[in-house]
């Protein structure tokens, strides 16, 4: 069952169809803004994992080796490889909310009066 995607030109997102038969047509369109300017892309070649083996992937200690729990920047690269590996599990604007928190300035806690 072959998968197509199409990239929109007016609001940038990337729309999926699964047809049951590669002789199956389908007319395009983009399923954020439902506009028909799109243009078909070359798909990421997928290879399905099982939970289990994502998770033993995540917890791999040489893969920790350089984490360190108390600089935010370390902490970050983690977070975006949980991300990568879960997909959408952790949501679409994931690592766009990742990008936001690094850019907040760090809050120092308020001296006791």
């Amino acid at each position: 069952m072959p998968i197509y995607e199409y990239y929109c030109d007016r609001c940038k997102k990337v729309s999926s169809f699964l047809l049951l038969r590669a002789t199956e047509e389908i007319e395009p369109c983009c399923k954020s803004c439902n506009t028909k300017d799109v243009r078909r892309i070359l798909s990421r070649v997928s290879i399905l994992k099982s939970e289990e083996s994502r998770m033993e992937s995540l917890l791999d200690p040489s893969k920790l080796s350089g984490l360190d729990e108390n600089d935010p920047r370390s902490m970050e690269k983690l977070m975006k490889r949980m991300g990568r590996e879960m997909g959408d599990e952790l949501g679409e604007g994931f690592e766009q909310e990742m990008e936001e928190a690094m850019s907040e300035p760090e809050s120092t806690p308020q001296e006791d009066l």
